[in-house]
């Protein structure tokens, strides 16, 4: 159920090209909804000035080239047919003097509109990864990561395109058009007529152009976004490719992929192929009907219509044909924007189901305890996982959670962590409903130690420092200290100031492991999550994990989530799930004692150490 607090202002991004409001009124175009005629026109003019300087330095431009031809024909007719050559170098003048006033204008507006450009680019992109980092974990769960970050790349940048260039463009093209059109009309009714002529034509067969190409781009933007997914694939797991011998093996599914994306793109433009060079055609054919019919009417009429007449018309005619063909080019990139549109609005318009409330309630001080409350969860599409599932973790004890593979264990500590929230019952913490909580607030005081573990890109030194910016050196010592890292990282070629790499590649799983044991220590929490930290390193470094996990689980409230029994028999009430319950609970000697499930699972752990032996601690 999505939570109605969670429907925020931020839904009113804008996305799709400002220059689709003349969809509503022009030929080449389809109308579009009014709402997003809207969003785009509230996003756009964020940067009001920017844009409005953008177009008067389009207008006086369009200006100053319309006026062109208007002077040659001053030229033909009133300079040289009266043989007047000392105007002949004013008129002259004036022509160079209008070219320079449209390249300069023109050399301005390039720089402002890339200002601007760039401005709702980075806006763009910033709106939509604030939108991911928001969206629940269920949203990540269905989809590729390749394909997301081709979204927040690739059409975005789309999109971006369609809406500056085709709102530049689009609005230059429509004041030529039309200032143009008044002038063609004003010099020769009947030749105004030829010059329109192809326009109902082009209007036809932009509207089905647009509609066909739509479908065409969608397909070549899904099918890019899943060879993008490819490689971002088998670039992490490049030593599992490598280690298995899969290099042919992918190089087939990179090859079906890429493949599929040439048939995608070929399909898209050899589209365009027919429709640019057509309407191309279709366009020179009102000029042939203008030089027609001018040259009919000063045959049987000179006097009705003169050759500077037909020179600026004809100037005039290629003038109006220049902004027609740019619609059909914009018309080709709102498809194109139209289909990336779609793919990022999916991400922007999702419902952000886990959110703060309205008017959250402060967790108490001191150590905190959960509870689940007749609790029910199930994942999308699937089974329910817990079933009126209850259970007490009491504050400053260890409670330890154990079972086969998918009883629930790990789903129990998400939703701790409020990762996903419960169909039923309630999950408390410090005696409150988490859908009460501030999630910052939840989040501060829940540390957690996952599995895998994950590092980001750089030093050792700037990972510990992603809980708390201003943490000092011997701080760092200290917990790294704790978390039985120092030997290790002291070691390290520039220690602390040692850059480990994507993913801390160049560190192993149980140095990893206890790098993120040490900044859940800097962020000293209240409540601890174990999930399976030791799951994924062999007995040796497990028992070194061990040590620097007593260290943390002092003082605090634990849950432990475990399969090797090792690490949770010193936990002060073990649970066993099967299938989303709880089959027994008690101590490690209690359950022993009991002949049950736990007592079956502890005889055939083979991988336990003596706690007595002494074991390296790097």
């Amino acid at each position: 159920m999505v939570r109605p607090e969670c429907f925020l202002p931020a839904m009113d991004f804008i996305l799709l090209p400002f220059g689709e409001f003349f969809m509503l009124n022009l030929p080449f175009f389809l109308p579009l909804p009014m709402r997003t005629v809207w969003r785009v026109s509230k996003y756009l003019f964020r940067y009001r000035g920017l844009f409005l300087l953008t177009m008067l330095l389009a207008v006086l431009s369009t200006l100053a080239l319309v006026s062109i031809p208007k002077v040659v024909q001053h030229i033909l007719q009133d300079v040289i047919a009266r043989a007047a050559p000392g105007q002949l170098s004013k008129g002259i003048a004036l022509i160079v003097l209008l070219y320079f006033l449209r390249d300069f204008f023109t050399s301005i507006r390039i720089r402002v509109n890339n200002l601007l450009e760039q401005k709702v680019l980075l806006d763009l992109r910033r709106d939509v990864h604030t939108k991911l980092l928001d969206l629940p974990v269920s949203f990540y769960d269905q989809r590729k990561s390749g394909e997301i970050s081709s979204r927040v790349v690739d059409d975005v940048a789309n999109v971006e395109r369609v809406l500056l260039d085709g709102t530049e463009q689009g609005i230059i093209a429509v004041v030529t058009i039309f200032g143009i059109g008044i002038m063609l009309w004003r010099e020769n009714p009947l030749l105004a007529i030829c010059a329109m002529t192809p326009l109902p034509i082009l209007y036809a067969w932009g509207i089905e152009h647009a509609r066909r190409a739509n479908k065409r781009w969608k397909r070549l933007r899904e099918a890019a976004s899943d060879l993008n997914s490819l490689l971002v694939e088998d670039i992490q797991g490049n030593r599992l490719i490598q280690t298995f011998g899969l290099q042919e093996h992918e190089s087939r599914r990179f090859m079906k992929k890429a493949i599929t994306l040439r048939n995608a793109t070929l399909e898209a433009m050899f589209s365009w192929a027919t429709y640019g060079p057509g309407t191309n055609f279709v366009t020179n054919l009102g000029l042939v009907a203008i030089i027609g019919v001018s040259s009919w009417m000063m045959s049987m009429n000179p006097d009705s219509f003169s050759f500077p007449q037909l020179v600026a018309f004809v100037m005039y005619a290629g003038l109006l044909y220049e902004p027609v063909g740019q619609l059909h080019q914009i018309n080709q990139w709102i498809s194109q924007g139209r289909a990336s549109g779609e793919r990022v609005f999916e991400i922007l318009d999702h419902p952000v189901e886990i959110c703060s409330p309205a008017h959250p309630r402060p967790l108490p001080r001191g150590a905190l305890g959960a509870r689940f409350d007749h609790v029910t969860f199930a994942y999308a599409g699937r089974p329910a996982v817990l079933e009126n599932f209850s259970l007490d973790i009491p504050a400053g004890k260890v409670t330890a959670l154990v079972g086969h593979t998918g009883a629930g264990k790990s789903t129990v500590a998400n939703l701790v962590m409020r990762a996903y929230d419960a169909t039923a019952g309630r999950v408390l913490l410090g005696g409150i409903d988490v859908r009460e909580l501030d999630l910052r607030e939840l989040h501060a005081k829940v540390g957690f130690v996952a599995q895998d573990p994950f590092l980001f890109e750089g030093t050792v030194a700037e990972n510990l420092r992603l809980v708390n910016a201003m943490v000092s050196e011997q701080e760092m010592v200290a917990a790294l200290e704790g978390a039985a890292a120092w030997d290790f990282v002291r070691a390290l070629p520039q220690g602390l100031d040692t850059n480990i790499g994507e993913k801390g590649i160049r560190l192993s799983q149980g140095e990893k492991q206890r790098l993120t044991i040490a900044r859940v220590l800097l962020k000293n929490p209240p409540f601890i999550i174990l999930d399976e930290a030791t799951a994924s390193v062999d007995t040796i470094t497990e028992r070194q994990i061990q040590r620097a996990l007593e260290n943390l689980m002092r003082e605090r409230s634990v849950l432990v989530v475990a399969h090797r029994l090792s690490t949770v028999r010193k936990a002060d009430n073990i649970v066993v799930l099967h299938h989303g319950r709880i089959l027994e609970q008690g101590t490690h000697a209690e359950l022993l004692a009991a002949q049950g499930r736990y007592a079956s699972l502890w005889e055939h752990q083979v991988d336990l150490i003596d706690e007595r032996e002494e074991l390296p601690t790097a």
